[in-house]
């Protein structure tokens, strides 16, 4: 009984660490293999550029797989501000005709850049948008932003 407990007392251990680090934007790891050679900033602006082109198209699949690959690459490279995405997101994520998916992925970008504005635009979503998938999904986001 006693090695129960403590098996599981270490494997609650476990995942509370991964968790808080999860919690500190720990990307050291991440961010160690996926290291950026010298000069590759002008190639994220360039791919940044290209993404936001993309979701300017009609398409939604298109605009969704547009705002997934920021996400990622928001993840692989946390040290490059992809700045220039802050706007035609909080343009996608404020538009109430914009396909719901895409909307929820611009959230979500919008939060994993870790920039005022950005909470600020989710802020503002979460108190006036009229979907309210959209208004729980912001809300959410905003409560994990308080307890960073």
């Amino acid at each position: 009984m006693r090695h129960k407990i403590l098996s599981s007392a270490i494997v609650l251990m476990v995942i509370a660490a991964s968790l808080q680090a999860q919690e500190t934007l720990s990307t050291t790891r991440l961010e160690a293999q996926h290291k950026p050679p010298a000069g590759m900033g002008k190639q994220l602006a360039q791919h940044e550029a290209n993404l936001l082109k993309t979701l300017e198209d009609e398409n939604p699949t298109m605009q969704a797989q547009a705002v997934q690959t920021l996400r990622n690459l928001e993840q692989m490279f946390p040290s490059y501000t992809f700045e220039a995405s802050l706007k035609p997101l909080e343009k996608k994520l404020k538009d109430e005709d914009a396909d719901r998916i895409v909307r929820r992925l611009a959230a979500l970008a919008l939060d994993e850049l870790h920039s005022d504005a950005g909470d600020a635009v989710i802020k503002d979503v979460a108190e006036s948008s009229k979907d309210k998938g959209l208004q729980t999904l912001c809300s959410a986001l905003l409560v994990r932003i308080q307890y960073k």
